[in-house]
C-alpha cells in the first residue's frame, strides 16, 4: 500500500499542478461502499506544492464511484473540465475539479484491484501556498517532459515522461551517470553511494511515452554485505 500511495503522489500532483485547476474548503469526499480508509499523515511537497492524500478502499465499480466523484464536485459548484481535458497521465482513470474560490484542487484516480474492489486516491492541492520547488539534485534523461519533483516519507522522487525512447534507452542512461558519479547498483535498477540510495522505476503511459520516477533516499553507511545477507 505504501509503494501504491507513493506512486499515487506523484499522480496526483501532476494533475493538480496543471494550470488552471483549484478547490474549495471543507469539501468531504463521499465514497460508496467504502471498505476502508487510510489517510497518510501530513502533507506531501508536489513541486513545492502542499497535498493532502488519503487512500479509500471501496467495494463499488470504477466507474461508478467516478460518476460519484464527478456529480458530487459538480454538486459542490467545482468547475470540472471535461473529459478530454482530463489528465490522463498513466492508465488509471483519474478525474480533477477546480473550486475557484479558494485556489486547492481535488483530484481522485482509481485503482481496480485483483479481489475486485476499488482503491481511490484522494488528493488536496493548495496551490495559493505553493512555493518555488527544491530541486531533486538528480540527471534529467535529453527531451524529459512533466517533470515533477516530490518529497514525502523522507525521500525526495523525480518523475517525468519521454517521448521516442525505450525503457531500455533510460535505464542505460541512468546506469552511466550514476556509476559514474560513484554510486554502485547493488540491485537491478537501485544504486546505492556511502549515503544514500536511489531506485529506478520505468514503465510506459497510457499515451505511449516511458514514465520515469526516480526515488531517492538517505541509506546507511555500506557495511560491505550484498543485499540480503
Amino acid at each position: 500500500m505504501r509503494r501504491a500511495i507513493r506512486r499515487a503522489v506523484l499522480l496526483l500532483a501532476l494533475g493538480a499542478v496543471s494550470p488552471g485547476w483549484a478547490q474549495r474548503a471543507n469539501f468531504t469526499w463521499e465514497i460508496p461502499q467504502t471498505v476502508s480508509v487510510v489517510d497518510v499523515p501530513g502533507q506531501v511537497d508536489a513541486n513545492g506544492v502542499p497535498v493532502k492524500l488519503r487512500a479509500v478502499r471501496s467495494k463499488e465499480k470504477a466507474q461508478t464511484i467516478l460518476q460519484s466523484v464527478v456529480d458530487r464536485f459538480i454538486s459542490w459548484g467545482f468547475v470540472v473540465p471535461e473529459a478530454y481535458k482530463q489528465p490522463q497521465l498513466f492508465r488509471e482513470p483519474m478525474v480533477t475539479a477546480l473550486d475557484t474560490r479558494n485556489f486547492i484542487s481535488y483530484t481522485a484516480i482509481l485503482q481496480v484491484n485483483p479481489d475486485s474492489t476499488t482503491t481511490v486516491f484522494l488528493g488536496e492541492a493548495n496551490l495559493g501556498a505553493a512555493k518555488a520547488p527544491k530541486p531533486a539534485g538528480l540527471p534529467l534523461f535529453p527531451g524529459a517532459s512533466k517533470v515533477l519533483t516530490a518529497e514525502t516519507e523522507g525521500a525526495r522522487t523525480l518523475s517525468y515522461t519521454v517521448s521516442g525512447k525505450t525503457s531500455a534507452d533510460v535505464e542505460a542512461f541512468y546506469r552511466e551517470q550514476l556509476l559514474k558519479a560513484g554510486y554502485k547498483e547493488i540491485q537491478p535498477r537501485v544504486f546505492k553511494s556511502s549515503s544514500e540510495e536511489i531506485a529506478l522505476n520505468l514503465g510506459v503511459t497510457r499515451e505511449g511515452p516511458v514514465a520515469v520516477r526516480l526515488v531517492r533516499r538517505a541509506a546507511l553507511p555500506d557495511d560491505g554485505l550484498s543485499p540480503g545477507e
